[in-house]
């Protein structure tokens, strides 16, 4: 059976087991090994994949074949970013959007040209305190403040190193989130393949990682990509880092708000996987 089959018949499973003749990619994640990111590789969109099983697709898809208005495409460009906390890339918008990036090439030249023509019109997202007291940036696992004893302290401290942990998230074997570079580059070599990257090398002189990308889902076609792993992007302006050396930066958190390179951000890219 190829990779196509075992989604299919993958899909098809789920399905029966939930008696539903729809199928979202929370449903599908929940219930299947597989994951969204292999699907979305193969089939190009989810609900393609969803069509070639036979079920019927979830009606916020916009077909690429209808026109779609361009307020339509950058409205999409701007809950995309709202959702992702960041700019999307191209594949971000294959994998996770209502669309894909070719009404957006077809338009404008380029995805990224479309994507920044949305933000001129209806302005960057704020990502600011309203936000982060929704919780968007708040640990996975949360401990109420009532909760933490009050510890007395001896007279004479006799200290030593304590090793610190970020937050738990359970992925994989990996308890606790990156708090450095080195959690991050660990990270990404558990995912990398499954995000359509074969690793060459990996370095301690600028840039960090050499490799290639996948840029077709019969993974036909690879593109040279040079990474640079940082814990957050805007470290990597801080170390002084030349802009034309690199062509991603792969971090836990992305906050470098107008980052001209493509990022990856690890921190919500797992939550897909």
């Amino acid at each position: 059976m190829n990779k196509n089959e075992e989604i299919i018949s993958e899909i098809r499973r789920i399905s029966t087991k939930l008696s539903s003749s729809q199928l979202t990619r929370k449903d599908f994640s929940q219930n299947s090994q597989i994951s969204i990111a292999t699907v979305i590789t193969v089939f190009d969109s989810w609900n393609r994949a969803v069509e070639a099983a036979g079920l019927v697709p979830i009606q916020n898809f916009i077909p690429e074949h209808k026109e779609i208005p361009d307020e339509d495409l950058m409205a999409e460009v701007i809950r995309l970013t709202k959702e992702l906390r960041k700019r999307p890339s191209d594949r971000e918008m294959q994998a996770f959007g209502n669309s894909s990036p070719k009404p957006y090439a077809k338009r404008w030249g380029t995805f990224a040209k479309g994507r920044e023509l949305a933000y001129q019109k209806f302005g960057f997202p704020d990502f600011g305190d309203a936000d982060t007291e929704a919780g968007i940036d708040q640990p996975i696992t949360q401990l109420q403040k009532g909760l933490i004893p009050e510890i007395i302290k001896p007279k004479e401290l006799h200290r030593r190193k304590k090793v610190q942990f970020g937050e738990p998230i359970d992925f994989r074997g990996l308890r606790f989130a990156p708090i450095n570079e080195q959690g991050v580059v660990y990270l990404f070599g558990m995912v990398s393949r499954e995000l359509g990257f074969l690793i060459e090398s990996i370095r301690t002189e600028y840039p960090d990682c050499e490799g290639k990308r996948c840029i077709d889902k019969s993974e036909n076609r690879w593109e040279r990509v040079l990474i640079e792993f940082e814990y957050r992007s805007s470290q990597f302006k801080e170390h002084g880092h030349s802009q034309d050396q690199c062509d991603l930066i792969v971090c836990w958190i992305h906050d470098w708000k107008d980052c001209p390179l493509e990022v990856l951000e690890l921190k919500s890219t797992i939550s897909y996987l």
